[in-house]
């Protein structure tokens, strides 16, 4: 008998001691709320202005701070942080470079016949190649025809970059 008892106390596993009141779960519990109100008010109030990615950029038709340049340019003699102005005989246009690659603009006025397009170019030049991008900012019939905002993505995992920007118009 006594053995038998040695042998089934040798098999027993010893139990874990574990506690029975925690402090910080019954506050968070109670005061949960209050807790995750506050952490958002303080992360609100305390986050710099400086992290977000955002700059503000103005169109205005009269504008003092834009560079005009012509339909056809060279995109590596273009700095990043202008406006530039696109004075067209079918349209005049404004736009500038967000995050370096992508191009946000504004058309100020078109002829109601004529469309615009974008040509990003793999050459200086704008000569024709496969790999150019040409995208239709604006159709021709098709409103509105003055005061529209445009942009061109970037396209996602391009190998290369593109060296010249032309706008034309479409018919």
């Amino acid at each position: 008998l006594a053995s038998s008892l040695l042998l089934v106390k040798t098999l027993e596993k010893p139990q874990l001691k574990t506690w029975t009141y925690l402090p910080l779960y019954d506050f968070l519990t109670r005061y949960g709320y209050l807790v995750k109100s506050i952490t958002i008010v303080f992360l609100l109030l305390f986050t710099p202005k400086q992290t977000y990615p955002f700059d503000s950029a103005s169109f205005k038709q009269q504008s003092d701070n834009t560079t005009p340049v012509s339909s056809k340019m060279d995109l590596t003699k273009l700095s990043r942080g202008d406006i530039y102005k696109v004075d067209h005989d079918d349209f005049v246009l404004q736009f500038f470079f967000n995050n370096n690659r992508d191009i946000f603009g504004f058309i100020f006025i078109r002829k109601r016949d004529t469309g615009i397009m974008a040509h990003l170019c793999l050459y200086r030049t704008c000569e024709e190649t496969p790999y150019d991008l040409k995208k239709v900012i604006a159709k021709p019939f098709e409103p509105p025809y003055d005061k529209t905002f445009f942009s061109i993505k970037f396209p996602q995992k391009l190998q290369y970059d593109f060296q010249g920007l032309e706008f034309l118009p479409h018919k």
